[in-house]
C-alpha cells in the first residue's frame, strides 16, 4: 500500500538520483580537464559538449535504478542493498550512456561533429562519474535512512499495522516488526476468529474477529493489514 508519504519519498529518490547523476557527470568533467590531476594530451573538449550530455546521463541514473527494482519501497531494504543498487546502477548507466552516445554519433550527428568527436566521452570521465555517482547516490540513501530512523524513533510518521491471525506465522510477523523498529511500522494488534479469550502476544491485543475488520480499521486508523493465516483461513477471511 502506497501512502502519500511513500509516494513523496519515492518521487524524492527519483529526482535526487537525477540531480546527483547530472552533477556527478559535471564533476567528473572538471576533475578530468580542469585540474592538473591527469594530463590531457589530446586537449580539453569544450565544457558545453559535456553540459549538453549531462541531463541525458542524469535521466539514465533513475532508469538504471528502476531496472533493478530500486524504487520498490521495502521496509527490509538494507544498507548492502542500497550500496549494490548504487554500484550496479552506475555501471548500467555507463553502459547505456556509451551505447546511446555511440548510436547518436553514428546515425544522427553531422559529419563535422562526428569527425571532431563532439559526442565522445573520455574514459576517465566515465571512471570518475562512476566513483562520484556510487558515492553520491549511496550517501543520499544513507542520509535519508538516518533521518527516517530518527523520525520513527520519535514516533512520527509510523504506519499502523493490523495483523490478521494469531498463530505462529502471525507471531513471527509481529516479532519482525518489534525487532526492527526502524522499519517505520507499529503493530496495533491482531484480528482472528477465536472462540476463547485471548490476550494477544507480547502485549499486543486481539482487537476482534474478521467480521469486525472494517470497524477496527476505521477505529484504530490502520494503514496496512498483514495477513498471516493458513491458506484455508485466508480464503475464509476473503
Amino acid at each position: 500500500m502506497f501512502t502519500q508519504n511513500s509516494r513523496a519519498l519515492l518521487g524524492g529518490h527519483i529526482v535526487l538520483d537525477f540531480c546527483l547523476g547530472t552533477a556527478g557527470f559535471i564533476f567528473a568533467y572538471f576533475l578530468r580537464f580542469e585540474t592538473e590531476f591527469i594530463p590531457a594530451p589530446k586537449g580539453q573538449p569544450p565544457f558545453e559538449q559535456y553540459l549538453v550530455l549531462a541531463p541525458f546521463i542524469g535521466v539514465l541514473v533513475p532508469l538504471a535504478f528502476q531496472l533493478q527494482g530500486a524504487y520498490k519501497l521495502k521496509s527490509s531494504r538494507s544498507r548492502v542493498d542500497d550500496f549494490f543498487t548504487s554500484f550496479v546502477g552506475s555501471l548500467i548507466t555507463i553502459v547505456i550512456g556509451l551505447l546511446g552516445t555511440l548510436y547518436f554519433q553514428v546515425y544522427y550527428a553531422l559529419p563535422e561533429a562526428r569527425n571532431s568527436g563532439t559526442y565522445e566521452v573520455s574514459r576517465l570521465v566515465w571512471a570518475f562519474f562512476f566513483l562520484f555517482n556510487v558515492s553520491l547516490t549511496y550517501g543520499s540513501r544513507e542520509v535519508i535512512r538516518l533521518m527516517l530512523e530518527r523520525r520513527y524513533r520519535a514516533g512520527l510518521g509510523l504506519h499502523r499495522v493490523l495483523i490478521a491471525g494469531t498463530g505462529d506465522l502471525a507471531r513471527h510477523v509481529a516479532d519482525r516488526f518489534l525487532q526492527h523498529g526502524t522499519f517505520g511500522h507499529t503493530v496495533v494488534g491482531f484480528i482472528d476468529d477465536i472462540k476463547e479469550d485471548h490476550l494477544g502476544y507480547r502485549g499486543l491485543p486481539v482487537l476482534g474477529n474478521f467480521s469486525e475488520t472494517k470497524q477496527i480499521v476505521q477505529r484504530e486508523h490502520i494503514d496496512q493489514i498483514y495477513v498471516a493465516l493458513p491458506l484455508g483461513q485466508h480464503i475464509k477471511m476473503l
